[in-house]
C-alpha cells in the first residue's frame, strides 16, 4: 500500500500551478497509489531519479520538460509513504 501526502509547501504550491500541471500530477499521485511506486519509476516520462547536492536523499518526478515534484520515501513500515515537498517551475 502506498499513500501521498503533502507538505504545506507543496499544498501552496498547487495552488499557483497551471491547471494542465495540475492533472499531470494528479494522474501521477493516481499511478503510485493504485499501481505502486515502481510502476511510475517505469514510466520513462516521468524521468524519476535521485537527487545530489544539497537535495540528497529526495527524489523528482518530471510532469513535463519545466514542471518537476520533489518528493521523499519513507518506508518504515509496511505502508510506503511518499511526500510531496514541493512542485516547481525547475530552470534548466
Amino acid at each position: 500500500m502506498v499513500i501521498v501526502i503533502l507538505s504545506k509547501v507543496a499544498q501552496k504550491d498547487l495552488k499557483k500551478i497551471p491547471s494542465y500541471i495540475l492533472v499531470m500530477f494528479d494522474l501521477w499521485v493516481e499511478i503510485i497509489e493504485t499501481d505502486g511506486f515502481q510502476t511510475m519509476q517505469m514510466i520513462h516520462g516521468y524521468r524519476d531519479h535521485s537527487l545530489k547536492g544539497k537535495l540528497q536523499g529526495l527524489r523528482s518526478s518530471s510532469l513535463n520538460k519545466n514542471w518537476r515534484i520533489i518528493y521523499k520515501k519513507n518506508e518504515a513500515t509496511n505502508i510506503l509513504t511518499v511526500e510531496v515537498l514541493e512542485i516547481n517551475n525547475h530552470d534548466y
